[in-house]
């Protein structure tokens, strides 16, 4: 392997040749520290062990961007062996968004833009870049960065170049005005939630809690919701308090009006704002929903794309083309990383768009345009021309312009909302329903994304709508908004039996209730999925009896995990006992992903690509379905598919009998990547995938000594372990302030644990094996107080699937328990 010597790397790294023969980008203090930052292209998929090396050399990795590079940070003295892939420097060109180029050629003194940091580089430092460019910041108290990491700057555009050419700074975007806007028993018996709702199932969605961000508040005195909704927002937040008191109905009103009863009538529900100015979505997202234990997230708003309608006349906001795009401007890729991180299914309104290329038959479809502050442009009027000449429309109607195409020639399709496109999101269109029939609604927004993967993924009832309005009243509604949170009380439903069918205290991850909806979807519209309604219309007991039908076991419902960098094979098989559709569908919540500014649209958001496929018992292959991005109104056909990150196979009038399943880590570039299978057949028993071992008395130190024991038990208070390792031991200690019986009453899993309990220096000592998935008490009576007490736990046998433990003490105290922190 050939290997670049440091110099040579140097003179890489400093050398570059720009369009337009621009200087190159310099390191600048105090950021020399971090290294330049430069594309890696990888020549194979990175093991763990090829990024430690390549760390050792000089090179660290990242974080993915699209197509299958990498960001990387590289060493003025690395030494980068050149047999892991080429290096290319990141240049201006990479770095500046062609909004921002539009922004900056518009002649102004300044443009307003958002610029985006590198995650190594400090809050401190990143307002210093934009300082040093020149530049101000409009709120100069401001603290620190939420998760995207932006700062809001005005700047020169002749500075822009200087500003992007700091090693701090990861892209430069116009600071565009979005715009946010908003996006029952019949969409119930649509969703096949009744069937759930009555015995045997009983699901209302009791002990689940879900989220909704919307523009203003929630009527929470409304009795349909009996206490169960709070909000953090008030009078005085801009929107529709309508809108979001209807939303909130259809995922929980608790049935008063039969006829407005929500899907999961008993769950509970936080709302939090979004676009309101003293508060940050994305940061409230990542820091407030897991701590209240949400599961799912509803958003029936989006940002507002391509078309809106005012005064009576079609304006265009001259930004449709960021419509179905995975951009860090809208902060796509963070909600994939918040769904990771978090464990919340996020669940998003299509959009609205699939019907707004209307003129109400203008002859020469007069409609007005945005200014450079994002407000309509109400001094002129722009036409379409009628023989592409652009020279025939009336000046005198048509002052603005006159234009020789349309601005949304694909309309239906490509009208997928920015936030919607995110990989790990579920994306929500809007059926109209009755009975048996179903279509589209005109104005659900339809896909492809830009790279050409599947949106939405499913539709739900969203016209004629019946859910709460604001003062206890009762109203009809119809949108994609309002088919939203059809899915997202659905998902509570699936939730509440996933825990009783796994155990209360497991909840699925966003991958595997994601999985799950898609599965036990209905197929419309043309075989297998389609950029119109997906893959299908959600049906949750069909989704419901999946769960049921696993059992826990593994039967229906199973994980792999690949290892990165390898090319990893599962297989197993699926019995077919009558004849059926077979169903196989593979889900993974997909690594976000960067992309550049001069990264062309269609560039693949998936970082890592697996693929399933299914062997029929006459050895034919069958493969997962794909679509066609360039001809998207063509049906579904069958091949690899190396876009989505959502994949299945249907076998059609499957004969019964024993079919190979075969999960491949085709290649897995940042993983480990988890994968989650679900079959509408049983699968083959295999051993139960291992708990995840996670010890809370160890989260921030160990205690396997008595120096760094567990202290201050608190009598008749469970405390949580767990043992990760063979040799692994926790130590507890407690004192005992008055005379009496001490005991100890512990729980284990699937792993026996050996528990020993010594009071003062020893002398008195007992202890109890403890074997799985069962309880064990042991006693002491020492007869005088106060006395200090140490427990030991540790393994008495093989670890099964779950290590965890827990136990209660109960010892006497002269003053009742002392409430002291514990950690849990």
């Amino acid at each position: 392997m050939r290997r670049i010597s440091p110099v040579l790397l140097v003179l890489l790294v400093t050398s570059a040749v720009f369009a337009q023969d621009r200087e190159p980008l310099t390191l600048r203090d105090p950021q020399s520290r971090l290294g330049r930052a430069m594309i890696l292209h990888p020549n194979a998929p990175l093991t763990t062990e090829d990024r430690a090396q390549l760390k050792a050399q000089g090179v660290e990795i990242k974080h993915p961007l699209a197509g299958g590079r990498f960001l990387a940070r590289v060493r003025s003295n690395a030494q980068f062996d050149d047999a892991a892939g080429t290096l290319e420097p990141m240049t201006v060109e990479h770095k500046i968004h062609p909004s921002a180029r539009r922004f900056a050629a518009q002649g102004k003194t300044w443009a307003k833009v958002n610029v985006y940091f590198h995650r190594d580089v400090e809050f401190d430092d990143a307002r210093a870049a934009v300082l040093a460019a020149g530049g101000a910041l409009p709120d100069p108290f401001k603290l620190g960065f939420s998760r995207a990491r932006l700062l809001e700057a005005t700047i020169a555009p002749s500075s822009l170049e200087a500003l992007a050419s700091d090693e701090r700074v990861l892209t430069i975007a116009a600071a565009r005005k979005l715009r946010i806007g908003t996006d029952n028993a019949n969409s119930a018996k649509a969703a096949h939630v009744p069937e759930v709702h009555a015995a045997p199932y009983g699901l209302t969605g009791a002990g689940v809690n879900v989220s909704m961000f919307e523009l203003a508040p929630i009527d929470v005195t409304h009795p349909e919701f009996g206490g169960r909704v709070t909000t953090v927002l008030t009078a005085g937040d801009a929107g529709d308090a309508a809108h979001a008191t209807h939303v909130t109905g259809t995922i929980l009103a608790s049935g008063i009006n039969p006829n407005a009863k929500g899907m999961a009538p008993a769950a509970r529900l936080n709302q939090f704002c979004v676009g309101c100015d003293d508060s940050d979505w994305i940061e409230d997202k990542d820091a407030l929903l897991h701590p209240l234990g949400v599961v799912a997230d509803n958003n029936s708003w989006g940002f507002t794309l391509g078309w809106i309608e005012e005064g009576g006349l079609p304006v265009w906001l001259g930004d449709g083309q960021d419509r179905g795009g995975y951009d860090i401007y809208y902060s796509t890729p963070v909600l994939d990383e918040i769904t990771i991180e978090r464990g919340v299914l996020f669940v998003h309104s299509a959009g609205n768009d699939g019907n707004k290329q209307t003129f109400g038959g203008s002859e020469w479809s007069e409609h007005r345009h945005v200014n450079d502050e994002g407000d309509t442009d109400t001094t002129r009027m722009f036409c379409y021309s009628k023989n592409g000449s652009g020279t025939d429309c009336p000046a005198s109607a048509c002052s603005g312009g006159c234009e020789t195409a349309p601005h949304d020639p694909d309309t239906p399709w490509d009208t997928m909302g920015a936030t919607a496109s995110a990989k790990n999101v579920i994306a929500v269109g809007a059926a109209v329903s009755s009975g048996t029939f179903v279509d589209i609604a005109s104005f659900s927004s339809r896909g492809p994304t830009d790279d050409g993967r599947v949106k939405p993924d499913v539709v739900a009832r969203g016209t004629g709508v019946i859910s709460t309005t604001p003062g206890g009243n009762y109203g009809s509604n119809q949108g994609t908004s309002m088919a939203a949170p059809v899915v997202t009380g659905v998902a509570a439903l699936l939730v509440e039996q996933w825990r009783k069918t796994f155990g209360a205290s497991n909840n699925p991850t966003p991958a595997q209730l994601k999985a799950v909806i898609i599965a036990g979807a209905q197929d419309h519209g043309t075989a297998g999925p389609d950029y119109t309604f997906g893959f299908g219309m959600i049906n949750a007991k069909a989704s419901v009896d999946t769960i049921i039908a696993d059992g826990g076991t593994g039967r229906r419902i199973r994980s792999y995990t690949f290892a990165e960098g390898q090319q990893q094979t599962f297989e197993t098989t699926v019995t077919v006992d009558t004849p059926q559709t077979l169903r196989v569908v593979l889900n993974w919540a997909d690594p976000a992903v960067i992309r550049l500014g001069n990264d062309d649209e269609a560039v693949k958001a998936l970082v890592n690509d697996l693929d399933v496929k299914v062997i029929d018992p006459a050895g034919n292959t069958h493969l997962p379905y794909v679509l066609d991005r360039i001809n998207y109104k063509a049906a579904a056909t069958r091949g690899v598919n190396t876009v989505d990150n959502v994949e299945m196979v249907e076998v059609m009038n499957a004969a019964p009998g024993t079919y190979r399943v075969v999960v491949t880590g085709t290649n897995v570039t940042d993983g480990p990547q988890t994968a989650v299978l679900v079959t509408s057949a049983a699968l083959a028993p295999s051993a139960p995938p291992a708990i995840p071992c996670v010890d809370p008395q160890e989260l921030t130190g160990n205690n396997d000594t008595v120096a760094s024991a567990t202290r201050g038990l608190v009598t008749g208070s469970q405390v949580n372990g767990a043992l990760c390792a063979d040799t692994d031991v926790d130590i507890f200690t407690f004192t005992a302030t008055q005379a009496g019986p001490v005991s100890v009453s512990i729980t284990a899993k699937s792993t026996p644990v050996r528990a020993t309990l010594a009071a003062g220096d020893g002398t008195f000592t007992t202890s109890v094996d403890v074997p799985a998935n069962t309880t064990r008490t042991m006693s002491l009576n020492v007869g005088s107080a106060p006395v200090g007490y140490t427990l030991r736990i540790e393994t008495a046998g093989a670890r099964g699937t779950d290590s965890s433990y827990h136990f209660t003490p109960t010892f006497e105290t002269a003053s009742g328990p002392r409430r002291r922190s514990v950690r849990r």
